[in-house]
């Protein structure tokens, strides 16, 4: 029976990668059944050698010590005590074998047409990625005539470290310019598997001629026979529904008329300055029996919160005075840190630049203390952007209440149905939900899932996110619509 499958379904697997941005390829068992071309070439240099007492090798001692390796790596496996010249040369003479036969008998994995097609016509970017030798890898190319779809070729012996370091995906990744979080890979092998894992993205297994078991534990997503596989065609449907879906999430709010940001990890990565200064006060006063709080106690009793939240998590039997001194201790602290060190999240001048060049209406809307927003937004640059600043403890109820954005849609004169919110806390979520507004999520510290659990409608990185701007472009496409509906 089959098993051409693990825990994860085909359409889970790939559509948390959207927008995709780029696909990558093995080459030997991924764009052709190489395989058998090269199981013969080894099989009778190795029998004019007298290898294994002239027994030929057989398929399984093939799979296991040499398919999907470097020749490095088949060497060691091969010849652990000849020298490497030795091994080298008897390596040089096979790759040269093998590219005698490809031309005859070289075959395209069934339905690889069909996928490249599907990829040129999207526009993604593409890498063949191998650790055959360059003159193998260009060969085979050449005989699929794909010579003219693949970008970048990237060869494991020219890396620093060959498949299944992940190197050669790093350095693929890095000449496409594309985020191992909206590429994927096809690989044939475990040690392929591992390299494509280990460097972020998920890779899909070709089941052609490796054990089905070896390329689930090596980490595969799923598993297809071929390019034809409607498995596979079931994921990249799914992946586009998402892109679709990701694409008009924004749509209804045309014509845009504000935006409206957090600061503390949306504007700027201001959580560690917090965390350090909240460890080292609380450390001071033998918080914990003097054990230093950990990141993730951070994140689940301060991050997002404003101090008088955090106030009854921390010192639920404390006078209000003890209190109230704790946090002007642990504020100053942070303004010297953030004076020193604070940047902006990464592609926030770009946003806001977009926002500027619009003329929407923005404020900045946080539960934190107003000298600490004020300080931000000024170290930011971004004093003159901001037409209105509100604080959660001016308000009669601070977030996760959506008390907050309610004064500041009410300052700004500005609509919820027109309105988009920037947060990066649960907290702050719950509070843009709740007053009527849709919520991208800044995700710098992971909690994908509870930023989403809260009602984020799309998660991204950064302000560069290709996320982010499909959905803006969108939006705009829809101003544009109603604009000629009107006319």
């Amino acid at each position: 029976m089959s098993t051409l499958s693990n825990n994860h379904t085909p359409e889970s697997s790939l559509a948390k990668l959207a927008p995709l941005e780029a696909v990558l390829f093995d080459i030997d068992g991924t764009l052709c059944d190489s395989d058998p071309l090269h199981y013969l070439a080894f099989r009778e240099l190795l029998l004019e050698i007298g290898y294994n007492n002239g027994n030929p090798i057989d398929e399984e001692f093939f799979i296991k010590n040499i398919a999907g390796r470097s020749d490095t790596d088949a060497a060691r496996n091969l010849f652990p005590d000849w020298d490497r010249e030795k091994a080298m040369k008897f390596l040089d003479d096979k790759e040269a074998l093998y590219r005698k036969l490809a031309p005859k008998q070289l075959v395209a994995v069934n339905g690889l047409n069909k996928i490249c097609k599907w990829v040129s016509d999207r526009g993604l970017k593409r890498a063949a990625v191998t650790n055959a030798p360059r003159a193998n890898a260009e060969l085979m190319i050449s005989i699929l005539g794909l010579t003219d779809f693949f970008q970048a070729v990237v060869i494991g012996s020219e890396c620093e470290r060959a498949k299944p370091a992940p190197d050669p995906y790093l350095k693929a990744l890095k000449e496409l310019d594309a985020s191992p979080q909206h590429a994927f890979v096809f690989e044939d092998s475990p040690s392929g598997i591992k390299a494509g894992v280990a460097a972020g993205m998920p890779v899909i297994g070709l089941a052609t001629r490796n054990p089905e078991k070896s390329l689930l534990e090596a980490g595969a997503v799923f598993l297809i026979k071929d390019y034809e596989d409607p498995k596979l065609w079931m994921a990249l449907e799914e992946l586009e529904r998402v892109e679709a879906k990701l694409k008009d999430s924004l749509s209804k709010l045309a014509p845009l008329e504000a935006v409206l940001f957090d600061i503390d990890g949306t504007l700027c990565d201001s959580d560690p300055f917090h965390y350090y200064a909240y460890r080292e006060l609380l450390q001071q006063i033998g918080f914990n029996d003097g054990i230093p709080i950990t990141e993730e106690f951070g994140i689940k009793n301060i991050a997002g919160k404003s101090n008088e939240d955090v106030g009854r998590v921390l010192f639920p039997d404390s006078d209000q005075e003890k209190i109230t001194k704790f946090f002007e201790e642990k504020e100053a602290m942070f303004c010297k840190l953030a004076s020193e060190q604070l940047k902006g999240v990464n592609g926030l001048q770009k946003l806001c630049k977009w926002i500027g060049d619009r003329g929407l209406k923005r404020a900045a809307v946080t539960n934190a203390p107003r000298p600490n927003a004020e300080l931000m937004i000024s170290i930011l640059g971004l004093t003159d952007f901001f037409q209105v600043v509100i604080t959660g403890d001016e308000c009669d109820r601070a977030k996760p209440f959506p008390d907050p954005y309610l004064r500041a849609l009410k300052e700004l004169d500005a609509s919820p149905d027109h309105s988009l919110v920037f947060e990066d806390s649960v907290t702050g979520i719950k509070a843009g939900v709740a007053a009527g507004m849709p919520v991208v999520a800044v995700v710098l510290r992971g909690r994908e899932k509870s930023l989403t659990d809260a009602g984020a409608t799309i998660l991204i990185k950064d302000y560069e996110d290709q996320k982010l701007w499909n959905a803006l472009e969108q939006l705009e496409r829809s101003v544009e619509a109603e604009t000629k509906t009107e006319k």
